[in-house]
Formats: C-alpha cells, sequence, structure tokens
C-alpha cells in the first residue's frame, strides 16, 4: 500500500490484479485512475416542424480504486530504460533531461543519486522516481508499462 502523501496525478501504480494504472484523480478514501467521456448523439425532432435536430449528451466513466487497493510498482533494469534512463557501466544510470545530466546508481533494486543526498538516496519505487525528476527538473516520465 501507498501513503496518499507519495502520490501525485500522473502517478504510475499497480492494483492487487497487477493492472498498471495513471492517477488522474485523488480523492479523500480513493483515487481515479481512468477516465472516459462519451459522447452520444440522438435525432430530435423539434415542436411541430419537420426539421430535425441532434441532441448530444455526455457520460463520464470513471474508475475508483481505493487507497488500499493500489501497490507501487518497483523499479527493475527494464523499467528504468523505459523511463529513459541508459545504463553505460555496471550499476550506473543516467538519465538526459534538456542540457543536463542525472547520475545515478542502481544497486539491490534501489536507485541512489550518485551525490551525497541522505534524503534522496532511497528510491525503490516507479511513483518515486516520477515524483524525483518532475520535482528537481520539471521533467514528466513519460512510460508505458
Amino acid at each position: 500500500m501507498i501513503h496518499i502523501k507519495e502520490l501525485r496525478f500522473g502517478n504510475k501504480v499497480q492494483t492487487l490484479d497487477g493492472e498498471v494504472v495513471t492517477i488522474q484523480q485523488i480523492h479523500y478514501s480513493s483515487i481515479v485512475c481512468e477516465m472516459q467521456v462519451d459522447a452520444e448523439e440522438e435525432f430530435v425532432n423539434v415542436g411541430k416542424s419537420f426539421e430535425t435536430d441532434y441532441m448530444l449528451q455526455l457520460t463520464e466513466i470513471t474508475k475508483e480504486l481505493d487507497y488500499q487497493e493500489i501497490f507501487p510498482i518497483a523499479l527493475t533494469p527494464e523499467i528504468l530504460k523505459k523511463c529513459g534512463l541508459r545504463n553505460f557501466l555496471r550499476e550506473e544510470w543516467i538519465i538526459s533531461i534538456k542540457n543536463s545530466h542525472i547520475d545515478f546508481e542502481f544497486i539491490d533494486n534501489t536507485l541512489r543519486l550518485r551525490c551525497p543526498a541522505p534524503s534522496l538516496s532511497n528510491i525503490r519505487y516507479l511513483h518515486q522516481l516520477q515524483n524525483l525528476l518532475f520535482d528537481i527538473a520539471a521533467h514528466e516520465v513519460e512510460i508505458e508499462l
């Protein structure tokens, strides 16, 4: 289970069934992870005229999950590659954002910045990596799982 304070819009998490979803809204005790708007057109006659007009009805379909039904996605080398990180030497991973490079070490399924920053030293899950890159570089991680 993930603490709500760790989540933001756009984070990828997984359900009990292993389905990967993207957070779109955060509520008091749940999240909305899928929203879809369906549009239905219906032709109608207006009054006693022979002209037809149409009525448009929009229906919002959402998928809502309780916080206890979502779990973090553990980082793996495959996920790091999909996030745009490159592996050069054994444990060293680098991501390029604009004209900057951020260096990490990936040891024992934990991603660590290659600088002494104890508060940022243990990134184990995808949503933590998404949040870190957004906070330090305003970079939104685009990933398809």
